[in-house]
């Protein structure tokens, strides 16, 4: 397992620990919510490098690499015409604006979210 999965993991881990002695100590709802929040926000991440980069061999994570071994090396592309950006701020926008004045709002623009999380991992194959 690479570093950075490690790190996800262990954190969204650490976080949904937290959230929960939280609610039990406080019993304070908003708090609570930001902190699990922060879990499925890590979990999201977690997830996202099992299966985008889940065959990705990087000179970070082999014990035995060098330097000049990491020199040239390739560790992704970036699209700079993508449209997705966009639509997936705006479906974050849906899913918070949706908690205040519609649930259905709320729902539909996590779908969307969850869909466009789909379309990120696709282009970046």
């Amino acid at each position: 397992m690479t570093i950075g999965r490690r790190l996800f993991i262990s954190s969204g881990t650490f976080a949904v620990v937290i959230a929960f002695a939280y609610w039990l100590v406080a019993r304070e709802i908003s708090g609570t919510f930001l902190l699990g929040f922060l879990a499925f926000a890590l979990s999201v991440l977690a997830g996202y490098m099992v299966a985008a980069e889940g065959k990705a061999d990087l000179w970070g994570d082999r014990c035995d690499a060098t330097q000049a071994e990491a020199a040239g090396q390739i560790i992704g592309t970036y699209s700079v015409s993508s449209p997705l950006p966009f639509w997936s701020a705006l479906a974050i926008t849906a899913v918070l604006l949706g908690l205040v004045v519609s649930p259905t709002l709320s729902v539909l623009g996590f779908l969307a979210a969850l869909c466009l999380g789909v379309a990120f991992i696709v282009q970046s194959r």
